[in-house]
């Protein structure tokens, strides 16, 4: 029903948006492609004398090359949407380095052929996710060609999955059982997005080995019992299967299965029993290895049970990523209203939220419990899975504002930008300062009168005048919908709909997080606030701070102020989302920073040393 714009179509024009997009542009464009490319190229037995990288791309981890992939997926998307001449080139140049490392047969990676081997025999242990890594390295190629026109990217791409085809049509049906089942708690044969990009590459080639391929990547023990209306998600790590969600939305849309679409939308109803205020989920399993990265993080629990689950390890920022593009997929084929206000949700307090306004890097987690901190990759030294969504993300940062269909424009979030509409050689300026001021204005710029309908979302308007008149609007399945002939410099005022709410904790009578509207807040430091009155009262007694940027302050209960400001604004303060409101104090979970994935993947994770140090 309705689509994105492209990249190179909206243009981010607000404080908090563009300028962290831009951060990681300029973090791409200085990064040393000999340094990026050095595993490759060791891989491939050829020199190479540059300073390796740390962390998840060091020499000797298994995950090595992921990040190479989501580089160049979102250098290709910068390059695409701004026309940036040196991001072309170095996207082009990665390619030309990659076709370099390639085998004959096809493989391409900057780990050895062993590690499919060791999987295949092992299926779950002694490996950390070959096929998550050659799933983002294919990706990578992909967006290449679609976004660079690179026929190079596309060969490569089409012959590594035909050399995973080759590989898998050797395997019995429950050998590929095995390595393809991610029910494990810290699953390590965890295989990303791999069908999704198989799919994308049937589109691109029509060859009916990659749809055969790629539909061995969508589990029946997983898609199976939800298209019976079955919740199986208690203990699957979430990332792992979040994906798989997305390519049988992928299925349906080119086999028009109808089994894939219902599986999704019961996955959808059971992922919100699991999902933040911040509209991103995972936290700890309800079995868990102790110690290991279940115990805090990664995983789903109980549905409607996130009482305990304030770990330091919730909201995993690739799980958010994932989670956006099943969003938007699923706008384009129900156009309902939930899906977009959940996006806009997801886009301010987990998109933007999981960025260093400073360096524009990634939190792996997304702490909300009591006094948390936020702790950012470095760039040269972690390269955890969520720095590299986090980089693509950051490139495609414009996506899911405006949306279109053959003749209508709809309009998602109060995010100032510049969107240009072709078809009706139209472009549409919005100017806003939300959610400092409730208030945005769109600027039409026509080069000839054009009839269409504006969809806003009917919840978000108070109030709405056209060139200064007041408009009478229709309504209709939760839109607003504005069906006119537009012209050149017509003006449309909105007045947004706006207001402080509490959103419980799913599972707890006493403990809620503070929204203004979609935007989430979050208090500065660790007083104790009032206790025992209604959310009416609480909201009574917030006020709004005199000053520029939105903040408000309630006092504790020693007559202090004390101030709540958006999360995706804290950077260093110490904070607390979910805050005690009961009369009853809630259970001591003191902050603790949550284990990076890599303790996980230890052979014996009992023993992997705990880097959770708890802060007082």
């Amino acid at each position: 029903m309705f689509v994105n714009f492209g990249l190179n179509e909206v243009e981010l024009k607000d404080d908090d948006f563009a300028s962290r997009r831009q951060l990681v542009k300029s973090y791409m464009t200085s990064f040393d492609i000999n340094r990026l490319m050095h595993t490759f190229r060791l891989n491939a037995g050829a020199a190479s004398y540059a300073e390796p990288l740390g962390g998840w791309e060091a020499e000797d981890c298994a995950l090595r090359g992921h990040f190479v992939g989501h580089f160049l997926s979102a250098c290709a998307k910068f390059a695409f949407a701004d026309q940036d001449q040196s991001l072309k080139v170095k996207a082009n140049e990665i390619v030309n380095i990659l076709e370099s490392c390639t085998k004959p047969n096809g493989y391409l990676s900057a780990f050895g052929e062993e590690e499919l081997d060791r999987l295949e025999t092992e299926e779950n242990r002694k490996v950390w996710a070959p096929y998550y890594t050659l799933h983002k390295i294919m990706q990578g190629l992909i967006d290449s060609h679609v976004y660079l026109c690179n026929q190079k990217a596309l060969k490569l791409a089409v012959n590594l999955a035909h050399y995973i085809h080759g590989r898998f049509t050797k395997l019995s049906f429950w050998k590929i059982d095995g390595i393809l089942r991610c029910t494990r708690v810290n699953p390590m044969n965890e295989f990303g997005g791999m069908g999704d990009a198989l799919y994308s590459l049937y589109e691109l080639t029509d060859d009916p080995e990659l749809l055969e391929l790629a539909s061995l990547f969508d589990r029946d023990y997983f898609l199976a019992p939800l298209a019976d209306g079955q919740d199986v998600l208690e203990n699957l790590h979430a990332n792992a299967h979040l994906p798989m969600v997305i390519s049988a939305l992928h299925r349906h849309e080119i086999t028009n299965e109808e089994k894939y679409k219902t599986a999704v939308l019961y996955f959808y109803d059971f992922v919100q029993g699991r999902t933040f205020a911040n509209g991103n989920s995972s936290s700890k399993a309800t079995a868990y290895i102790e110690g290991g990265v279940s115990e805090k993080s990664e995983h789903w629990g109980g549905y409607e049970r996130l009482e305990d689950a304030l770990t330091g390890g919730e909201s995993e920022s690739c799980c958010a990523h994932n989670t956006e593009r099943i969003l938007e997929r699923l706008v384009g084929l129900t156009g309902k209203v939930e899906y977009l206000d959940h996006l806009e949700q997801l886009k301010y307090n987990a998109i933007l939220n999981s960025a260093s306004c400073k360096t524009g890097l990634s939190q792996y987690h997304q702490p909300m419990g009591s006094g948390a901190s936020k702790r950012f990759s470095s760039p040269y030294n972690d390269f955890w899975c969520c720095t590299a969504s986090g980089v693509e993300a950051m490139s495609e940062l414009q996506r899911n504002i405006w949306f279109r269909s053959e003749n209508t424009l709809l309009l998602n979030a109060f995010i100032s930008s510049t969107v240009v509409w072709d078809e009706h050689q139209a472009r549409i300026r919005q100017y806003t300062d939300f959610p400092d001021r409730p208030t945005s204005t769109l600027q039409f710029e026509m080069a000839q009168p054009a009839t269409f309908a504006l969809l806003l979302k009917e919840k978000a308007v108070k109030s709405i005048k056209i060139n200064s008149v007041a408009l009478d609007v229709q309504k209709e399945n939760g839109y607003i919908v504005i069906q006119r002939e537009f012209h050149d410099g017509d003006t449309l005022d909105i007045e947004i709909e706006v207001s402080l709410h509490l959103v419980p904790l799913q599972g707890s009578n006493s403990v809620a997080a503070v929204m203004y509207g979609t935007i989430l807040l979050a208090q500065l430091g660790q007083a104790i606030l009032p206790s025992g009155i209604s959310e009416h009262h609480i909201i009574e007694r917030m006020s709004r701070l005199p000053q520029q940027k939105l903040a408000f302050a309630i006092e504790d209960q020693e007559g202090q102020p004390v101030e709540f400001k958006p999360l995706f604004r804290i950077e260093e303060e110490t904070y607390s989302v979910y805050v005690n409101w009961g009369d009853k104090p809630a259970a001591d979970q003191r902050f603790s920073v949550a284990q990076v994935g890599i303790a996980a993947y230890k052979e014996d994770t009992t023993n992997v040393h705990r880097e959770s140090t708890a802060f007082s």
